[in-house]
């Protein structure tokens, strides 16, 4: 939406809502996919953790209005979608407002002039969506049978994190003649960054989490990255995803790989790293790693990998949890000579030692992901990966929570041998 359209919508919210039904705009709203199930979602999830100082919004109130916000962060076409809807809701006051620089009468008989297919979608009825329901993947368009391939569709949408790190962009391509570097120079296929946040529990909700993800969007777009999204779900839904995306024509094109995985995690009873899935599933992070051998992912072969796992590895802890800190902790009772190399290319950062927990600000989300954004903004021109790792471990290990709670992230490198600079904004082709 461009900024003209997004002006007019927010100058005029209180005007909005007076002039229009909310639940009647909502149902509209995902039956023309102006906002998506996990959207709708998030709406209800916002109601229930928001603080009403004054005591005068009730829940539906408070929700009215962030549905007109976050219209505003949908694509071009979402101002003029928005439009059609009201049009078709006879909304004729709300629908003045987004036409203001216009004549206004006679919008009625302009009826006729919806798209069918407005009319068609706003037909049928369709209920709201609870704040526990666990929605389909965004990154899933359909899952046709039990052992169907899910359909990947590249997560385009507008995010609006509290804080927006802005990349400084590369005047030249770095490389390392001594190490030698990893090739990052493409236009179009410069990496892919798949993202799998589970927020949504059963008796639980991590605060702050939907803010990692919108962080890692906002700065990995302006590195060319193609990214890939999925919020919530199941352990079988995660995996038949990125085992297609790991076997797709993105990842056979693509100079780089990154998977942030955002979730809860413990140590098991035999101390390995596990992690849970919001149908509280829990994985092995080994099986999670392991689907990135050369055997099993060749189109990734001799390619940079970097995967992210920001979560807890155990319940130690210097000092207890503040009343603003939470931790993802979960209870418990071409380089020939490695083309055969079961492991290669592969970056494993962790936000913590094993057997510690990780800390998230209720807001802000991560610790090691909010400093991670901005640490790759702010150095990615001239910095390579491993590098940017450092800065962020040495800066996230001086945060403290208000009793003293720290933190300290490290890395595995397997094979991981030449430097990996991600080239922000330049390309030779």
């Amino acid at each position: 939406m461009d900024v003209k359209h997004r002006k007019i919508i927010k100058e005029n919210i209180d005007k909005l809502v007076q002039h229009t039904e909310f639940k009647e705009l909502l149902q509209a709203c995902r039956r023309t996919d102006l906002l998506s199930d996990q959207m709708v979602c998030n709406l209800r999830i916002d109601s229930q953790n928001m603080v009403d100082i004054e005591g005068s919004q009730t829940s539906d109130e408070f929700m009215h209005k962030k549905l007109f916000e976050k219209i505003t962060h949908r694509g071009p076409e979402a101002f003029e979608t928005l439009k059609q809807i009201l049009k078709a809701l006879d909304k004729v006051e709300a629908l003045q407002i987004l036409q203001r620089d216009r004549e206004f009468y006679g919008i009625r008989e302009q009826r006729n002039s919806i798209p069918q297919t407005i009319h068609r979608v706003l037909e049928a009825p369709i209920e709201l969506v609870s704040a526990s329901t666990t929605d389909t993947p965004d990154s899933v368009h359909s899952m046709v049978g039990e052992n169907s391939t899910p359909a990947l569709t590249e997560f385009l949408d507008t995010v609006d994190p509290i804080e927006k790190y802005e990349v400084v962009k590369a005047n030249r391509i770095s490389t390392c003649d001594h190490i030698g570097t990893y090739k990052m120079q493409s236009n179009h296929n410069r990496g892919v960054l798949f993202i799998a946040n589970y927020i949504s529990f059963k008796d639980d909700y991590r605060n702050g989490a939907a803010n990692d993800s919108d962080a890692l969007i906002y700065v990995f777009r302006q590195l060319g990255f193609k990214i890939f999204k999925t919020i919530d779900g199941s352990q079988t839904e995660f995996f038949d995803l990125l085992e297609t995306l790991l076997n797709s024509e993105y990842t056979r094109q693509t100079e780089s790989f990154v998977l942030a995985f955002m979730s809860h995690g413990e140590l098991n009873e035999q101390n390995e790293d596990v992690v849970v899935f919001s149908d509280e599933s829990v994985v092995k992070v080994k099986e999670v790693i392991d689907r990135f051998s050369n055997r099993r992912c060749p189109n990734l072969e001799v390619k940079p990998k970097v995967l992210i796992f920001p979560f807890c590895r155990g319940s130690m802890q210097d000092k207890g949890i503040t009343s603003k800190t939470e931790t993802d902790t979960i209870p418990f009772t071409s380089r020939n000579e490695k083309l055969n190399a079961e492991m290669s290319d592969l970056l494993i950062c962790y936000a913590t030692m094993e057997g510690f927990k990780a800390h998230r600000d209720k807001v802000t989300g991560s610790w090691y992901i909010q400093e991670l954004c901005k640490t790759i903004a702010e150095h990615a021109h001239d910095t390579h990966f491993e590098d940017i790792l450092k800065l962020v471990q040495r800066k996230v290990v001086k945060i403290r929570a208000e009793n003293g709670g720290i933190q300290m992230g490290n890395y595995r490198n397997i094979g991981f041998d030449f430097k990996f600079f991600l080239n922000p904004a330049i390309s030779e082709e």
